[in-house]
């Protein structure tokens, strides 16, 4: 978007190799390009994802494992005259577990199956199948009982996230001050090299005048000199100026993001209307709109959230837990196995096939019903209180950062209305001097002309005639960067811009 921009801007401008900038074309090229706000849009990303992380910790789990072994164990065993068992067994696992923002601690569908198949004549079956599957219920009673507590972090996170918004409202904000500084001091820049080089246009002419006069006998050659040496101070003053409105055009470019060798020319012209300002009214708007009013709040209830759970770490753990648990059991009768008579003893039909594992499984056929209780209270607990004595120390701090916010903001809204006041007197002296001042050049030109003044006197008062001209330039470039310093403490400059930050 800011390419297309400064492509609009460009052909605006004809082609032209100079870019011509607005006082709010410079503000939307500095909200697109500005390295600040671009790094701080990557933090409200930052603080997204740790939201998305901290939401995580609830998401359940799906576990699966499995193994295949094949081994031969040895024995001595009378009933294994080999002193070897063969066995290869399979086993496959599978659970769902997780924790919910209540205390409660769940695994469920806790499901497990092994085949085993073995040559050992004490194992009925072979091959056979064992299979389970069990669910369990936990919740915690004191320590980390709730939703206020489980939810802490999440909380937190989600708080930090609108801080990295206010702080990003907060930076736009500084930027758009500086781009309105850094571009009224450009154009006081440009009007002061202006005003430099009309004072050597003065100052060349004034040496005109006396080569002509110092021909013709009414003026002594030092005249000449006189306004020769001024010619070269002023020269001086001009390449000064020029600089300075080189250095005031990169300061504004680099808050841009420009390239420092593109050329730009301010368009605005900065105002002298008049404005009031009444101080309580403007600190209530201050009180009320500033961004960081709002982060110092926003984290003393990040505090105050982090206190009541470190206050809930210190209490012990109190938890119960319920299972349920069942099994099942099948498979082939096994060739190889002892028989203590001549015809072995029937197995019992219902372990009779694999099949019959998992319709035992199915069927609750071998239930097993388990309650747990478990207790746990650490000795010191030196941690959690550490962590809770901690917390209340930052939100004691807290307090005293938004007393001491409170006490800035203050600070900046009266030093801004006392600042335009002072440019407005600043402006209304400069004038006066100005008009006094070409009076004086008028009148000390005259009295050159007709021969009883001197070339000091009148270089004398075109000195004077460019000292107000730069002091009213200056007081006018002041006046029009107080108005915004205003603004900025006031928490309105995104506003009085028409600047909206994208949630």
């Amino acid at each position: 978007m800011a390419e297309t921009l400064i492509l609009v801007l460009f052909m605006i401008t004809g082609g032209s190799a100079v870019l011509e900038l607005s006082l709010e074309d410079a503000l939307r090229l500095a909200i697109e390009n500005n390295r600040d706000i671009q790094i701080e849009q990557k933090n409200i990303e930052v603080s997204e994802g740790e939201v998305q992380a901290q939401e995580g910790v609830f998401d359940p789990v799906l576990n699966i494992s499995t193994y295949y072994l094949d081994g031969e164990t040895p024995t001595t065993s009378t009933f294994i005259p080999t002193g070897t068992i063969n066995e290869q067994q399979f086993n496959a696992q599978t659970n769902v577990e997780g924790t919910l923002s209540t205390g409660t601690f769940y695994n469920i569908l806790n499901f497990s199956t092994t085949r085993t198949e073995t040559d050992s004549p004490i194992q009925d079956l072979s091959p056979s199948w064992f299979n389970s599957v069990s669910f369990s219920l936990g919740q915690e009673l004191l320590k980390n009982f709730g939703i206020g507590v489980n939810r802490t972090f999440i909380v937190r996170a989600k708080r930090s996230y609108e801080i990295s918004e206010k702080e990003l409202e907060s930076i736009t904000s500084n930027v758009l001050l500086s781009v309105e500084s850094r571009y009224w001091l450009l154009v006081a820049a440009k009007k002061n090299l202006d005003l430099e080089r009309t004072a050597l246009e003065l100052a060349l002419d004034l040496q005109r005048r006396n080569e002509i006069q110092v021909e013709v006998g009414v003026l002594p050659p030092v005249s000449v000199t006189q306004a020769k040496s001024e010619v070269a101070a002023r020269e001086v003053n001009v390449i000064v100026a020029e600089n300075s409105l080189q250095a005031a055009s990169d300061n504004l470019k680099n808050v841009l993001a420009m390239e420092l060798s593109r050329k730009i020319e301010t368009t605005d012209e900065p105002t002298t209307a008049v404005y009031k300002f009444n101080e309580t009214q403007s600190l209530e708007v201050a009180y009320e709109e500033r961004p960081e009013m709002y982060q110092v709040l926003l984290d003393i209830e990040n505090k105050e959230t982090l206190k009541k759970y470190y206050s809930n770490q210190k209490l012990p753990r109190l938890a119960v837990e319920g299972t349920v648990d069942l099994q099942g059991l099948g498979g082939d009768e096994n060739p190889d196995r002892l028989s203590f008579g001549e015809v072995p003893e029937p197995i019992p039909p219902q372990f009779l096939g694999g099949g019959e594992a998992f319709s035992q499984l199915f069927g609750a056929d071998f239930p097993t019903w388990q309650i747990l209780g478990v207790f746990s209270f650490p000795l010191f607990n030196r941690t959690a209180r550490g962590e809770y004595v901690k917390a209340t120390a930052e939100l004691d701090r807290s307090h005293i950062t938004l007393s001491k916010t409170k006490d800035d903001i203050a600070l900046e809204v009266r030093s801004s209305i006392r600042e335009i006041e002072n440019s407005l007197r600043a402006i209304e002296a400069a004038r006066i001097s100005v008009e006094l001042a070409e009076e004086v050049v008028n009148n000390e030109q005259e009295r050159l002309n007709v021969g009883i003044g001197t070339t000091r006197e009148v270089l004398e008062a075109q000195r004077d005639l460019i000292d107000a001209g730069t002091r009213e330039i200056t007081a006018i470039a002041s006046y029009n960067i107080a108005l915004a310093e205003l603004e900025h403490a006031k928490g309105t400059l995104l506003q009085k811009n028409s600047i909206e930050i994208g949630q």
